[in-house]
């Protein structure tokens, strides 16, 4: 079986856990993508969730594909410089439509804000 993406001590996984950062966080919006956060610093690593509803698309792979692109570009690239705490990526209908690059580079932007 192949390794996860993430692993599952980095995913949000309880109700009440996804409640607390969308009652207490704060927002960051791009165009394809918004990225609910609580810092917190006491934590050794951060942890994430993914939304994507089926108004992006009612097809399962293509949901899945911009999870996949997404998920990886957070985890290669973001996380490590991101300030530990939760994050929700919510992501918006423009998603459906853009190319991986596109996708990659929305997530690039959104991660800028947070770090600010």
């Amino acid at each position: 079986m192949a390794a996860p993406i993430i692993k599952k001590t980095n995913r949000i996984s309880k109700t009440r856990e996804l409640q607390n950062v969308f009652r207490f966080g704060k927002a960051v919006h791009a165009a394809a993508l918004v990225i609910k956060f609580v810092k917190k610093p006491k934590e050794k690593q951060s942890r994430t969730a993914f939304i994507i509803s089926k108004k992006i698309s009612k097809k399962a792979v293509v949901r899945n594909k911009i999870r996949r692109v997404m998920r990886e570009e957070l985890r290669l690239k973001l996380l490590p410089n991101m300030p530990i705490g939760d994050y929700i990526i919510i992501i918006k209908p423009a998603a459906a439509k853009m190319e991986n690059e596109d996708l990659r580079q929305a997530v690039s932007a959104a991660a800028r804000k947070v770090r600010l």
